[in-house]
């Protein structure tokens, strides 16, 4: 079933592809490149794709333009194991969306590898980092990355990874401050582990963190205040979600499995940084990554293989499937709504240089039982607290960015000679399909190191302002050999966004409240 459906999807998206590379070769290629900032080849989070595999990848998967016309797969044309949610209309517990009048506070990386959280203004600054710095000669230097803050907005969990003369290798170290400034906390610290990933539990207590090796990897969780560290689980590739209450998480160790083995999905039950019961669920994995938790906890979103087919399921809070969301014929990048309603799927491959393949957007309505394809071409999507918005990232071909800068709105002369492949943010509203352009961006390579996995990281943070009004972005500018951070604002008609630049900075996401 899933080679048919890969066959089907011939002629090759390889113009979509190429665009892929030659966004990533941009963002190598700018002018911050320059900076003496330390050149980290960070271990991925799930098991390399071959060369083989990435050239019959590119070879089975349609081009743009067929991408544009393509429609979701319809659940009634594919026989699934499972009988269709659209079907089943499943229970569905809905949280009401309580967004805040708060501006929040928003957390960056500064172009010389310090952390900063600014109000949106960004006339208030707190600096959580300032030691930051490279020295070429020494062979030396220490730069901050990963930031995420906690869920009641008052702690930021962050990753330093230095280098010092006369030692070949990096140490990577897990931070907690306060967001308000002050002393942070050492929460661990290895030279034989990457770090690329901290996560919160729900109640802002724990930290989980993602260590991996060329070999393996590991899930790990420590309080906030230090302590004893806990494994709660080993393999490679490593993925979770936590419980809404803070009491277990779902994670997907091993990629996809044809037979029982390694990989898996299980729930693991949590007190504080202490692992419980680990219950491996019986579905075998398909093709997917993270694995995600219905915002009140009661059921559990991933794909299972089955019956030589790939399918989204939605399964209980034991983690039995009640119901096929859709097949999937390469790879599943999804999320749950905020307040439970709608599930947003991609179903796409990744591209070897990691930024997944542009495909078809589309938006499931658990309450109704229907879909719609709401964003042809999409790369990346993160929700908006209010969960009837999702901010959508696609690869925007022979375009020049938007000026955040102080330029008066207008490129440079060097700018706006510029036309190659950008990053364009959009706002789409799910429950009328209307699309506004927010920016065609250039994006830095500190935030590339999100994009294969950005399912994993909208777990962990969000460029949505808690209000969901406003949304956080960067771009390199290269007239002015810097990056910037601006802040997009919808005005009241929710037709339009306002755009100004708050700092200079490489990679920005707001606080929940």
């Amino acid at each position: 079933m899933r080679q048919k459906a890969l066959k089907e999807r011939k002629p090759n998206r390889l113009a979509s592809l190429a665009c892929c590379a030659a966004l990533v070769l941009s963002a190598c290629s700018n002018p911050l490149r320059r900076e003496p900032t330390p050149e980290l080849a960070l271990s991925p989070t799930r098991t390399p794709v071959s060369q083989r595999e990435q050239i019959a990848r590119a070879q089975s998967t349609p081009t743009a333009a067929d991408t544009a016309t393509k429609q979701p797969a319809s659940t009634a044309a594919t026989r699934t194991r499972y009988a269709a949610c659209s079907a089943v209309k499943p229970n569905i517990g809905r949280i009401a969306p309580s967004p805040t009048s708060s501006g929040g506070q928003i957390v960056y990386l500064t172009t010389d590898g310090n952390i900063m959280v600014t109000d949106p203004t960004g006339r208030k600054t707190t600096a959580i980092t300032s030691d930051a710095f490279i020295s070429e000669n020494r062979q030396a230097g220490r730069i901050y990355q990963f930031p995420a803050f906690s869920s009641d907005s008052r702690f930021v969990a962050f990753v330093s990874l230095s280098t010092s003369e006369g030692f070949n290798g990096f140490t990577s170290t897990v931070h907690v401050a306060p967001a308000s400034g002050g002393a942070m906390t050492d929460l661990y610290s290895t030279s034989e582990w990457n770090i690329p990933y901290v996560d919160w539990s729900p109640d802002g207590n724990q930290v989980a963190f993602l260590t991996i090796s060329p070999r393996d990897g590991a899930i790990r969780v420590v309080g906030r205040s230090g302590g004893k560290i806990a494994i709660f689980d080993t393999g490679s590739p490593t993925y979770w979600h936590w419980r809404a209450d803070s009491a277990a998480m779902v994670t997907h160790l091993g990629g996809r499995a044809t037979t029982p083995g390694r990989a898996n999905v299980s729930i693991i039950e949590a007190k504080g940084s202490v692992k419980g019961k680990q219950t491996v669920i019986e579905a075998l994995p398909g093709a997917f990554q993270s694995p995600h938790w219905s915002p009140d906890g009661r059921h559990v979103l991933f794909v299972a293989y089955t019956d030589n087919q790939d399918e989204l399921v939605l399964a209980d809070a034991g983690g039995k499937p009640i119901c096929t969301l859709a097949p999937i014929e390469d790879n599943a990048y999804f999320a749950w709504s905020p307040d439970g309603r709608r599930v947003a799927v991609l179903d796409t491959a990744p591209a070897p240089q990691g930024i997944p393949i542009p495909a078809a957007l589309t938006v499931y309505d658990l309450a109704v039982g229907k879909s719609a394809t709401i964003h042809d071409e999409a790369s990346m999507f993160f929700w908006s607290p209010t969960g009837n918005k999702l901010a959508v990232y696609s690869i925007a071909f022979n375009t020049t960015p938007t000026p955040l800068g102080d330029a008066g709105g207008k490129p440079s002369a060097p700018l706006a000679q510029t036309r190659s492949p950008a990053l364009r943010i959009e706002i789409v509203d799910v429950n009328t399909g209307a699309k506004i352009k927010v920016a065609d961006t250039y994006p830095s390579r500190q935030f590339i190191q999100y994009f294969p996995y950005f399912d994993q990281y909208s777990r962990a943070v969000t460029p949505w302002s808690p209000d969901g009004r406003r949304l956080v972005l960067a771009s390199i500018s290269p007239s002015r050999e810097t990056a910037d951070i601006a802040v997009a604002t919808l005005n009241a008609a929710g037709s339009s966004t306002d755009l100004k630049r708050i700092a200079a900075g490489t990679v920005a996401f707001w606080s929940p409240k």
